[in-house]
């Protein structure tokens, strides 16, 4: 008799979780948690966590309701979700309440819910963040990428997404959803007005849903763009077929609460959406934390306290992801100016020739060289979606560099001077706050760089 793993004939996994592997940002993550325990130099550029202090009042509000253990309703607390439709109403610029909110552990579990409830195969811009992909396999569809600018990797054409959808259709697909991510992880940047009308636009004419995921909304650098350019905003939020996630984790430093939010439409598809939601959610992750959806609801009011904490959390993003931008360009590499967010996406094919001669030939050999040679820790365009070949110009040398972990040293430095880091950014110019760790950044991949072009080609 053999042991009970013998009697399966290739592998006990399905074909669909034979294809799952570790998040990319996870990965890099400990590579340089390991190479740091080794007293190794690193430069962390690789994992998107965001690391300020919790405004003072939403960590009050979780210590609070520590001792909450109860399971909260499915949908989530009444207090959170109220929050949540009064702080997107004034965003978006149209009334939403909070029957229209479903909160859960995280905007990720809401997106996977979404993929599997939904009918059909899945438009994607490419590049997009990493969990994206998975998701669309692990709900069992197709997905089909939309090219994006080969400069800024973000703007969308009409001609590009029909091209898509005309695939799609040509391979035998059902083309009925969309995501979007604005501002993007991994470009920093932002959709303009003009993009997101052609974008709803072919929504519209081919009755697909348009999921837009706007977990960076409120880190978003340039006057024009504060009101949240979105697609579900301007009032058009009922109009067309529409679904809006976000969370906790970015803009208030709180991945680890784990509290994210799915908005649909009030209109007959979203009541339909929400009870399918609500039903998965009842059966997969029940209810999201007590505590930190008590912690939730501060965290999303429009107290001056948090609007407060909102700008000087954009204001220091702006600073620090501009200033690798510009350090970056001072190296030579080809990147687009960041928008919003907390990412960069340079690209190193100024110096192919270069890479070549090392045997450096895909984006994730560039990472790896980065990291092993210069204690740089780096995301690889294909992690993105990016091909490997040169079908897009620069494409296999591309990078995506988080700037989160570019302010504080550790946990206890975070927590020491975190709140006077922010109180700089209300009262003082860019020039005035000092950033130690982002010119420690720039100095590392210069240093990258000058080895580079020290190769013979």
């Amino acid at each position: 008799m053999g042991s009970h793993g013998d009697n399966f004939a290739d592998s006990p996994l399905t074909a669909v979780a034979q294809q799952l592997h570790l998040s990319p940002t996870l990965q890099i993550n400990e590579a340089s948690r390991l190479r740091a325990e080794k007293g190794l130099p690193v430069v962390r550029l690789g994992f998107g966590e965001a690391t300020f202090p919790i405004q003072k009042d939403v960590l009050a509000a979780h210590r609070d309701a520590s001792e909450s253990t109860s399971y909260l309703p499915v949908a989530g607390l009444l207090e959170l979700r109220q929050s949540i439709a009064a702080f997107q109403s004034r965003r978006l610029g149209c009334p939403v309440s909070a029957s229209q909110v479903v909160v859960a552990p995280g905007s990720k579990p809401l997106l996977f819910a979404l993929f599997d409830i939904l009918q059909g195969d899945v438009l994607l811009p490419r590049p997009s963040w990493v969990s994206y992909e998975p998701q669309v396999a692990h709900a069992g569809k197709k997905l089909f990428w939309v090219e994006t600018d080969a400069v800024d990797r973000h703007t969308i054409t009409a001609e590009s997404l029909e091209a898509s959808y005309t695939k799609a259709l040509a391979e035998g697909a059902r083309p009925r959803m969309l995501l979007i991510n604005s501002p993007s992880n991994p470009t920093g940047r932002v959709f303009s007005e003009a993009t997101l009308q052609t974008i709803t636009a072919f929504c519209d004419a081919h009755e697909i849903v348009l999921l837009s995921d706007e977990i960076y909304s409120d880190i978003v650098f340039d006057e024009t763009f504060t009101s949240a350019p979105s697609p579900c905003g301007n009032g058009a939020f009922n109009t067309g077929l529409k679904i809006m996630t976000g969370g906790l984790s970015k803009t208030y430093s709180a991945g680890g609460w784990r509290v994210g939010y799915a908005i649909v439409q009030d209109t007959a598809f979203g009541t339909t959406v929400q009870k399918a939601l609500l039903a998965y959610a009842s059966e997969c992750w029940s209810a999201a934390s007590s505590p930190a959806q008590a912690a939730a609801a501060v965290a999303f009011s429009t107290t001056p306290a948090m609007d407060n904490y909102r700008s000087q959390v954009a204001r220091l993003h702006r600073q620090c992801a501009r200033g690798l931008y510009c350090g970056l360009k001072e190296c030579g590499l080809d990147v687009a100016k960041p928008q919003g967010s907390f990412y960069v996406y340079p690209s190193f094919s100024p110096y192919a020739a270069q890479l070549r001669a090392l045997g450096i030939h895909t984006s994730l050999e560039l990472s790896h060289w980065l990291l092993q040679e210069c204690g740089v820790a780096a995301l690889p365009g294909s992690a993105f979606g990016e091909v490997d070949d040169d079908s897009v110009p620069g494409g296999q040398y591309r990078l995506r560099m988080a700037t989160s972990y570019l302010y504080f040293k550790d946990e206890a430095e975070r927590y020491g001077t975190g709140y006077d880091l922010l109180a700089k950014a209300t009262s003082k110019a860019d020039a005035d706050i000092s950033l130690p760790l982002l010119r420690e950044a720039i100095q590392a991949v210069h240093t990258a760089v000058e080895k580079l072009k020290a190769v013979e080609v």
